[in-house]
């Protein structure tokens, strides 16, 4: 009986040791498109990575229209271009464009704090709307973080059924004795 208890404990520290801990780390994906930047809007936490990929047919590149230091080469398609959002850059904006297609506009708002979050509104010319079909739109697949509901995260579950299965052990022992 003692065994099967301890093996239980061991199997839950085990469990709780080999969840991930919560990081205040993201990292989200703005896919480039022909002609503009899904999502357009874009609010992340400091300590944030944003990976731009050209999915599109035409190269595109990542530059900010402010003077901060958002700045890729030119990406051809399949290309990615990343940057890590600081903690000094609580508060900014960071407005970007295609220096190659300058009607490609979007920007990336970086928090205080909290959840990613992501509009998909982006700042485009007339010329280049009628550029991007309806269809290139709905079918763009850039990886969506979904938003925090609120839930009770894993590691605190674990945390939880840990300290129950040892008061329920230390029960079970007493009685066993």
């Amino acid at each position: 009986m003692k065994r099967l208890m301890y093996l239980a404990i061991l199997s839950m520290a085990a469990m709780l040791i080999s969840v991930p801990a919560a990081s205040a780390q993201d990292d989200m994906t703005v896919s480039i498109q022909d002609f503009f930047f899904d999502p357009g809007q874009l609010t992340v936490a400091p300590g944030t990575t944003v990976t731009w990929v050209n999915e599109g047919q035409a190269p595109h590149t990542v530059t900010s229209t402010d003077g901060k230091e958002l700045d890729s080469a030119t990406l051809q398609p399949g290309d990615t271009y990343s940057f890590t959002f600081e903690d000094d850059d609580a508060g900014e904006t960071y407005a970007y464009q295609c220096t190659i297609h300058p009607q490609m506009t979007a920007s990336v708002k970086v928090s205080g704090g909290g959840e990613a979050t992501s509009s998909a509104s982006a700042s485009m010319s007339p010329s280049a709307s009628a550029s991007a079909s309806p269809t290139a739109s709905a079918s763009a697949s850039a990886p969506q973080e979904l938003a925090d509901t609120g839930g009770i995260s894993l590691p605190l579950v674990v945390a939880i059924a840990l300290l129950g299965l040892g008061f329920l052990v230390v029960v079970a022992m007493r009685r066993a004795s």
